[in-house]
């Protein structure tokens, strides 16, 4: 995933300057026990690429656990179908529940995963070749959890809450910044599927959707609404962004 102008290339540069730099706490359990007795919770989607001509991708709604990376007892147990890799959403996925991801290979972060909008996230890292360090750009997320298959990787199993810190918060208020509606962009280094470190996380204030939307045109970001839908003339309510950068 070669960085463009839209992601960190430029990440830095036009609203660097933007940015109220507050480190928040991230909330983080490093796991020895496998995740995956709960990896799968009742009506949870999972997605994975299925090997198949094409490259194509396996949708899947489970509503009982599966274990990670296990593609033949997903097949069985789950409600699957296939879905062509050209009919993917150019914009990103809207997953409103938990998304289960299992990744082999970089196209499924490239094309299913940057840019989407999702809540709770498992990434299940199935492949063998070793993830290099690139971004991916998500939305809106609030949990993260990470798994790796791969072999003797000591950090096999690993969450993370993205939640700022009660004294920073507190801080961020007397700034106006309301962190309960805030819109929430997050970078992930896809190398934590390696399973190699410790997840780390840290979340800078950034500039409003509309500015950050100037320079990222393509990271689709929310509209901001008028005050008052009746009357175009009425500014447009700006949403406040926090950025978090996991590595």
């Amino acid at each position: 995933m070669e960085m463009s102008p839209n992601t960190a290339s430029s990440l830095w540069l036009p609203w660097s300057l933007w940015l109220l730099f507050f480190l928040t706490q991230v909330t983080q359990t490093t796991n020895s026990a496998p995740l995956s007795d709960a990896s799968l919770s009742v009506n949870t989607t999972l997605l994975f690429n299925s090997g198949a001509p094409g490259h194509n991708l396996r949708n899947c709604s489970c509503s009982t656990p599966i274990r990670d990376c296990d593609e033949a007892l997903a097949n069985s147990l789950c409600r699957c179908r296939t879905v062509l890799r050209s009919a993917l959403p150019p914009a990103g996925l809207r997953e409103a529940g938990r998304l289960t991801v299992w990744v082999k290979e970089l196209w499924v972060l490239e094309e299913l995963l940057n840019r989407s909008m999702v809540a709770h996230l498992l990434l299940s890292f199935c492949g063998i070749k070793p993830m290099d360090s690139q971004y991916l750009a998500l939305l809106g997320l609030r949990t993260l959890r990470i798994h790796s298959a791969a072999p003797e990787a000591p950090y096999p199993d690993q969450e993370l809450t993205i939640s700022p810190a009660a004294g920073v918060a507190a801080e961020l208020d007397t700034l106006g910044f309301d962190s309960s509606s805030s819109y929430q962009v997050t970078f992930l280094d896809v190398a934590v599927l390696n399973g190699l470190s410790v997840l780390k996380a840290y979340s800078v204030v950034g500039p409003p959707a509309q500015t950050l939307s100037q320079h990222f045109p393509h990271l689709a970001l929310p509209r901001p609404a008028p005050d008052d839908p009746t009357d175009p003339s009425e500014p447009r309510t700006l949403h406040s962004l926090l950025l978090t950068f996991v590595y």
